[in-house]
């Protein structure tokens, strides 16, 4: 659990060419001052606590969507959205169950 938040902090930068240029990496210090917390965090701790507190795992991952759609890191260039528009349809039950990118296997 948080090989995948510490995985998801440090990549953050990176993800879809947030950032144009890629300097080397000190893997000293993986998690810098600008990472964050994407969609894939929240998603992770959503399924994390259904199993622990026994939930509904459409159920808690709806809720914990729902509840975060307005979070937005303090970083510039990022997403218009943290969650794809297709995550927030489905959370919002307008959409169906399915996804083109990682979400899935996350």
């Amino acid at each position: 659990m948080l090989g995948a938040i510490y995985g998801d902090k440090t990549g953050s930068l990176y993800e879809f060419d947030q950032l144009k240029e890629i300097k080397s990496i000190n893997p000293e210090k993986l998690i810098t001052p600008s990472s964050f917390y994407s969609d894939d965090t929240i998603e992770t701790i959503a399924i994390a606590d259904a199993i622990i507190n026994k939930k509904d795992y459409e159920k808690t991952l709806r809720d914990y969507i729902l509840n975060n759609l307005e979070y937005h890191p303090d970083f510039k260039p990022y997403f218009a959205n943290t969650f794809s528009p297709n995550t927030i349809k489905w959370a919002q039950g307008n959409g169906k169950n399915d996804s083109i990118g990682n979400g899935a296997m996350m």
